[in-house]
């Protein structure tokens, strides 16, 4: 995704091809939400009336690289977990052995394919809770680009559980799977606390 443009990313989500989908858009939502969240506070630091909170704007800049950068990795992460599924799914079936074997392989391919989005919807809690410190500290006449900023991580955080849940559907180890789908549900009641609180802080000011 690095060495694209966006209008070659575009065209790639727009193609009839499996990746990159609702995964990889949903991690670029996340970079998005966390360069918007960099640029309200950014837009703060060193001005008049923001000393008070010129240390939360430095986390808010420091943190958020952090958060984009490997958001930023996961959009391709994302495409290659799926791919190792398909490319698992059509692995041969004619023998026992090989059956075994495609199962074994279908079924690394899924944890992955569910690591990737679980990883993505940590990260993105993580960029909402950046988009809520930038909506509260961050330049006031950016308000409404921090709320923008706190609307793509909700939406990348939800696009992401969904291809947790699809992934999760298919995996045959019980552990793995009630603890994913805990970890899941934890997440979405989080971001629902503090998308929130967040949105309050935007309305008020509108």
């Amino acid at each position: 995704m690095k060495d694209t443009t966006v209008k070659e990313f575009l065209a790639a989500v727009a193609a009839p091809t499996p990746t990159p989908g609702g995964g990889s858009v949903s991690a670029l939502a996340g970079a998005l939400s966390a360069a918007l969240s960099r640029m309200v506070a950014g837009l703060a630091r060193g001005k008049a009336g923001y000393e008070g909170v010129e240390s939360e704007l430095a986390q808010i800049e420091s943190r958020g690289k952090v958060i984009q950068g490997r958001l930023e990795t996961l959009i391709d992460e994302d495409a290659r977990a799926y791919e190792s599924v398909i490319t698992a799914m059509r692995m041969p079936k004619s023998s026992e052995k090989e059956k075994a074997a495609r199962v074994d392989a279908m079924q690394a391919a899924y944890r992955k394919a569910t690591d990737v989005p679980l990883e993505t919807m940590e990260l993105c809690v993580e960029a909402l809770e950046l988009a809520e410190a930038s909506v509260k500290k961050g330049n006031r006449n950016a308000t409404t680009d921090a709320a923008v900023a706190i609307l793509l991580a909700e939406s990348a955080i939800r696009g992401a559980s969904l291809n947790c849940a699809v992934n999760l559907a298919s995996i045959r180890d019980e552990t793995f799977r009630s603890n994913a789908e805990e970890r899941v549900e934890q997440l979405l009641k989080r971001a629902d606390e503090i998308g929130h609180e967040a949105m309050a802080v935007v309305t008020e000011r509108l």
